[in-house]
């Protein structure tokens, strides 16, 4: 028999953020964007909602004092008697429906991009030292990705203060257009002018005043496009998961060349970050880099429009003999549930092989003939031509690699992207 326990749960006095799930007490608030639906209609995000705002609408005017303290899926009325249903986006509502000056990662593929991370996040009892999981996003964009990840990680920092939060006044005097202003907490800038390469981001975490168990770290070499995403991010849920990031500007390499001279790290264990995404044209260059400062067994994934992008990683890690393992190469698009599995791999070709061999064989066979040879003058012709047959690029071809690259099951479907998911290991 099943008996009900009486003791009362002790929640933590120090566990704080501005909305906990999404169940219970769901009041919408001041500082809150929703959205708004008629019956038969496409759904409309609001700006952030102030007491003396308001949104225009197709169907009239809606007073945001009218949608203040209703909770979520009640009717409000428009100016125009017009009943529309009011409630919180989800994440996937606000990543698609949010203003965008590039093209973001959409829900389905974010999605699928964490769950291939397998991140499994928890509070630590310790609250000292660095964090224990770091993810580096090269790429931010439109930062929907950034909340995906952020959102994977949050149970780590569950039990920290929220302290970066905007203020509820801060929130009041946002727009939609600008709904924080950068350089609050957690912001890192680069100096110079707005796309300067050559710009270093501040260091990303200090000892002494940061004591996240998970950080996401996100870097794009735009710094417009860093600022629109910290303002997605902070927009969603009144900055529910702004504690988690941290916004860098500047390129890849010498952010993390900085990374690893600001944490004292040296050449042979400068590894601290937990997985990383890059989500940038020509990942390839930042190939070597990263795999320097990823732990083993973490996870590095190539996220690009073009199955030609993967396919040069995939010789990058060969050339140089990188310790990354490919683990799969999945096409994302339309009618793709989970991603298509490609077969992308190097090999050397049977018949350059057996070529090469013959030619060798050759070669063999025309320099015994010339050392039985009278004709000093014919063998050293044929010398000279088995030097320069030393030469020719046949030779050469036997340490080239091809690359097998097809789906590996049913037809190619148009669109998307394609993901490419490494694992490093040790050798």
């Amino acid at each position: 028999m099943l008996t009900l326990s009486t003791r009362p749960i002790n929640f933590r006095s120090s566990f704080f953020c501005r909305r906990f799930v999404s169940g219970g007490d769901n009041k919408i608030q001041a500082g809150d964007r929703v959205v708004l639906q008629l019956k038969g209609r496409d759904p409309f995000m609001t700006n952030v909602l102030r007491q003396d705002g308001k949104t225009n609408l197709q169907h009239g005017d809606i007073l945001h004092s009218e949608i203040i303290g209703r909770n979520t899926r009640d009717l409000v009325r428009s100016s125009r008697g017009a009943d529309l249903r009011v409630y919180l986006p989800t994440l996937a509502e606000y990543v698609t429906m949010t203003p965008r000056i590039v093209t973001p990662i959409y829900p389905v593929d974010a999605n699928l991009i964490v769950s291939l991370l397998d991140i499994h996040a928890s509070p630590s009892p310790s609250t000292h030292g660095p964090p224990s999981l770091e993810i580096l996003e090269a790429g931010t964009g439109h930062g929907g990705l950034t909340l995906y990840l952020a959102k994977a990680v949050h149970a780590a920092n569950a039990l920290r203060p929220n302290t970066n939060n905007p203020s509820s006044k801060a929130v009041e005097d946002c727009q939609s257009a600008s709904l924080f202003k950068i350089g609050a907490p957690g912001y890192q800038r680069s100096s110079g002018r707005e796309d300067d390469l050559n710009s270093r981001s501040k260091p990303s975490y200090e000892h002494s005043s940061d004591d996240r168990q998970a950080v996401i770290h996100t870097l794009d070499v735009s710094l417009k496009h860093s600022k629109h995403a910290e303002q997605i991010v902070k927009g969603f849920r009144q900055g529910l998961y702004f504690n988690d990031i941290v916004f860098h500007a500047g390129d890849i390499s010498g952010w993390i060349d900085e990374q690893v001279s600001n944490r004292g790290l040296g050449p042979d264990a400068k590894a601290f970050l937990s997985h990383i995404v890059l989500d940038m044209p020509s990942s390839f260059h930042h190939v070597e880099k990263a795999a320097s400062v990823l732990h083993t067994n973490g996870n590095l994934v190539a996220f690009n429009p073009s199955i030609t992008q993967i396919i040069s990683i995939v010789k990058i890690v060969k050339q140089l003999s990188l310790p990354l393992v490919l683990d799969s190469v999945l096409e994302l698009g339309l009618n793709v549930s989970g991603g298509k599995d490609w077969d992308v791999r190097t090999v050397t070709p049977r018949a350059l092989t057996r070529k090469a061999k013959d030619t060798i064989r050759e070669d063999d066979a025309s320099g015994d003939a010339d050392k039985d040879s009278n004709d000093g003058a014919v063998a050293d012709s044929a010398g000279a031509s088995t030097a320069e047959g030393d030469n020719q690029p046949i030779h050469d071809q036997i340490s080239e690699m091809e690359i097998v690259c097809r789906p590996k099951v049913g037809y190619r479907v148009a669109g998307g992207g394609f993901l490419g998911v490494w694992k490093k290991m040790k050798y």
